[in-house]
C-alpha cells in the first residue's frame, strides 16, 4: 500500500483558535476533506514534556502524549492509520537542535539508553492500551546529526563530510528501536534530512546496520529549498532501498503557495519568504505561487510512486492556519530552547494546502491517484 499522509500535529490547537476549513466554499471538518482527497495516514509528533514548570504549553500543538492520542483517535475513526514521531525532546528536534528533555538532563550514555528504551516502551504500551497502536514509529526526528545532544551528537569532518563517530547515536536509536520492535508490529523508521546526499545516507545507515539497530523503513524529509533537485532524492532513495533491502518513505515535504505574509505586514515570520527570491525573480521550475505549489505536489507524488520500494508520501503541516495565537513557540518554549532572542508567530502558514482563509488549494487534489 502507498500511503498518502498528512502531519496534522497542530490540528487540535488550530481548531481551538478558531480555524475552519472549506472545500469549494463548503465548511467541512479537516479530516473529511483529507479523506476525500486520498489521505490514508496521519503523522503526529510527540514531545516528552512540552510545558513549563508552571504548566504553560510550548505551542505548535503542545504535542504531549494526551494531545497526540486525541488526534490519533479521530484519524482512526476515519479509517486512517497513523505514524508516531518520537522527537525525544520537550520541543522541536531537527538538524539545528536536539535538546535533551528536562527530565533527562545530565544523563550519560548509559542512562540515556535506558531512558529512551523505557520511554519508547511505555508510550507504545499506552497506545496499545488505548486501542491506538501506530502503524509506523519514528525513532527520532531528522537525526542525520544525531539526537539528545551533546551525548548523541554526530560530528562530521569539515573537509570530507564524513562522520567522525556514530557510536553514541547508534546506541540510542538501537535502544528505541528494540523497544518498538518488542512492542509489536509497528514499522520502525529512522528519519534523516539532506535527502539528496547519498554519501551521507550510506555512511549513516552503514553504521546503523553495523550496530544491529532494528528498522524497517528509511524516512526522509524533502524540502527543495534546502535539499536540492528532486532527481537527486529519487536516485538516493532508489540506491539506499536496494543497498539495505528496505522500504523508503518521504515523511516530510511541503511547498509555498505564496510569499506574501498573511498579516499584510512586512514578512517577519515565514520560514520561506520574499527575501529568498533569486535576483532574477522566482525560481524554476516551481514558482512560489498556487500553481507552483500544485506542480511541485504533482511531481513529488509521481516521483515517490515511481520508486520501487517507496511506501508513502507525507505532507508536513498542511492545515497549520495563520490565526491569532498560532505560534511555532511560546515565550516559555523559547526560554527552554535558549532562543529568547527569537519571535513567535506562525512561520508555516504559506506552505499549507489551504489558503490563509482555510480554503482548499489545488495542490491537495494532486495527491490522490
Amino acid at each position: 500500500m502507498f500511503e498518502i499522509g498528512m502531519d496534522i500535529s497542530t490540528l487540535e490547537e488550530t481548531e481551538r483558535l478558531g480555524g475552519r476549513f472549506y472545500d469549494d466554499g463548503v465548511e467541512s471538518p479537516l479530516l473529511d476533506i483529507l479523506k476525500k482527497y486520498g489521505t490514508s495516514s496521519i503523522r503526529l509528533r510527540l514531545w516528552n514534556d512540552p510545558f513549563s514548570a508552571d504548566g504553560a504549553g510550548y505551542g505548535a500543538g503542545t504535542c504531549g502524549i494526551d494531545a497526540v492520542l486525541r488526534t490519533a483517535r479521530r484519524a482512526v475513526e476515519y479509517g486512517m492509520n497513523w505514524m508516531l514521531d518520537f522527537h525525544y525532546s520537550d520541543f522541536w528536534a531537527d538538524p539545528a537542535r536536539q535538546l535533551v528533555p528536562k527530565a533527562w538532563q545530565g544523563y550519560d550514555i548509559e542512562k540515556l539508553e535506558a531512558a529512551v528504551y523505557e520511554y519508547t516502551r511505555d508510550i507504545l504500551k499506552k497506545c496499545r492500551d488505548e486501542g491506538l497502536y501506530p502503524a509506523y514509529t519514528q525513532i527520532g526526528n531528522e537525526i542525520t546529526n544525531g539526537l539528545l545532544w551533546p551525548v548523541g551528537k554526530v560530528i562530521y569532518d569539515e573537509e570530507t563530510g564524513k562522520p567522525l563517530c556514530h557510536v553514541n547515536l547508534m546506541r540510542i536509536i538501537k535502544a528505541g528501536g528494540n523497544a518498538a520492535r518488542e512492542s509489536g508490529d509497528t514499522k520502525i523508521i529512522y528519519h534523516l534530512e539532506r535527502s539528496g546526499d547519498n554519501e551521507r545516507y550510506r555512511s549513516w545507515f552503514d553504521a546503523a546496520v553495523k550496530a544491529d539497530a532494528p528498522f524497517d523503513i528509511i524516512g526522509v524529509s524533502y524540502y527543495p529549498h534546502w535539499h536540492g533537485a528532486m532527481e537527486g532524492v529519487r536516485l538516493n532513495l532508489e540506491d539506499v532501498s536496494k543497498r539495505y533491502d528496505k522500504d523508503v518513505m518521504i515523511v516530510e515535504t511541503s511547498f509555498p503557495f505564496t510569499l506574501k505574509h498573511y498579516s499584510g505586514k512586512p514578512d517577519i515570520n515565514l520560514v520561506i519568504n520574499e527575501g529568498m527570491l533569486p535576483p532574477d525573480g522566482e525560481p524554476e521550475p516551481y514558482p512560489f505561487s498556487i500553481e507552483g505549489q500544485r506542480k511541485f505536489t504533482a511531481d513529488i507524488a509521481a516521483m515517490a510512486r515511481s520508486i520501487t520500494r517507496c511506501r508513502g508520501l507525507y505532507y508536513w503541516e498542511p492545515a497549520w492556519l495563520a490565526l491569532s495565537g498560532s505560534t511555532w513557540s511560546t515565550p516559555e518554549a523559547r526560554k527552554y530552547m535558549d532562543e529568547e532572542h527569537k519571535q513567535g508567530g506562525n512561520e508555516w502558514a504559506n506552505q499549507c494546502l489551504f489558503d490563509y482563509e482555510g480554503n482548499v488549494l489545488p495542490a491537495i487534489k494532486e495527491l490522490a491517484e
